[in-house]
């Protein structure tokens, strides 16, 4: 169980938001239908979200600054990192989750996912995106980066909204990291890679002073 602690919801910066039914992933409540909502919490009161993600093995993680998240080889190639919503005060069936890459250096917003996400109610009340609805974010390759993708930090934001325009949105600090020892990853996720170049040894890491320290892998 994720424990509960509210994260405090920031205005709304990326644009879009996708209009969806209840369709994928797990039940978010037994009854749900594709015209019926889904309330998770109070729909009067302002939306919550906080940030979560999956490690390699499907489980879900309360994200945390500074913590590292797993760099994940889908079946077409690259790396991503698997992010996910917990949320409540919004509809649970019809939501739409988008999230972002930045580089905290310069504030680039380097890569957009979005897509429907379902959420499913645990006994806190809370709704957490179910595994199947988590975004896949690509990290890397990035041939713009001027920075490594590996082992470094960089801003993760989140926003969610639903069919009625409930929305919040938050962003965290995380350090996208490799499996161990998984050279292929260390290559294409360095800021010098050229998609479909042979690897090579690698270059120290280079990185912006953001006044913090990873947490422990």
């Amino acid at each position: 169980m994720i424990p509960t602690m509210l994260t405090r919801v920031h205005p709304v910066a990326l644009a879009g938001a996708i209009a969806l039914g209840c369709g994928g992933g797990g039940e978010p409540h037994p009854d749900a239908s594709e015209t019926q909502p889904c309330p998770i919490g109070d729909l009067a009161a302002p939306a919550e979200l906080e940030i979560v993600h999956l490690d390699a093995e499907n489980t879900v993680i309360e994200s945390t600054a500074m913590a590292a998240v797993p760099l994940i080889q889908p079946p077409q190639g690259g790396w991503i990192v698997l992010l996910g919503a917990r949320a409540r005060n919004i509809d649970g069936c019809r939501i739409s989750l988008t999230t972002a890459l930045i580089d905290p250096c310069n504030d680039e917003i380097l890569k957009i996912d979005q897509r429907p996400t379902r959420l499913i109610v645990g006994s806190d009340g809370w709704g957490v995106s179910s595994v199947t609805t988590f975004s896949n974010l690509e990290v890397c390759p990035h041939i713009t980066s001027t920075r490594d993708l590996n082992d470094v930090p960089y801003l993760l934001r989140v926003r969610i909204e639903d069919d009625e325009g409930r929305k919040a949105q938050t962003e965290i600090t995380l350090v996208p990291t490799c499996p161990a020892g998984m050279a292929m990853c260390d290559c294409q996720c360095a800021r010098d890679y050229v998609v479909g170049s042979q690897c090579g040894p690698m270059p120290a890491h280079d990185s912006c002073d953001l006044g913090v320290t990873a947490s422990p892998r």
